[in-house]
């Protein structure tokens, strides 16, 4: 008998303990591998959800401050195109819920979420700089 029928088919029991043990591994880890597999395919959509939803509550923010500060029909009407966009979020929480659903847990999406923030840093700066708040 080769290694593999000694580990299949063990003899004494040390030899069940360990293909437990190799069992109980390999269960307790396969779904590292799939949710990995999961996190890279689903990287780049998930990071333009989080943007298009960061982006709309910015803009829903500006416009209701703007709003209060100058209550007129323009400020009004900006202030309705913003509820508008919140839509992004409503649509990157159904896809969150999509992804959580598929397998993948809070810690992946947030570790998607900041791939997706490290990725665009050049892009952040510059929506920073035209989309910063100002009192």
């Amino acid at each position: 008998m080769n290694w593999l029928s000694h580990l299949i088919f063990p003899r004494n029991k040390f030899g069940h303990l360990a293909l437990l043990a190799i069992i109980f591994v390999a269960g307790a880890y396969a779904d590292q591998p799939k949710r990995a597999v999961m996190r890279a395919y689903f990287q780049e959509a998930y990071g333009q959800q989080v943007f298009r939803c960061d982006n709309a509550m910015r803009e829903h923010f500006i416009a209701k401050s703007q709003a209060a500060a100058d209550p007129t029909e323009i400020s009004a009407n900006a202030l309705h195109q913003a509820e508008i966009g919140l839509i992004d979020c409503h649509e990157y929480d159904v896809y969150r819920k999509s992804l959580l659903s598929l397998g993948l847990e809070e810690s992946d999406l947030s570790i998607m979420g900041l791939k997706a923030i490290e990725a665009r840093g050049a892009d952040i700066q510059q929506l920073v700089r035209v989309h910063e708040i100002r009192y």
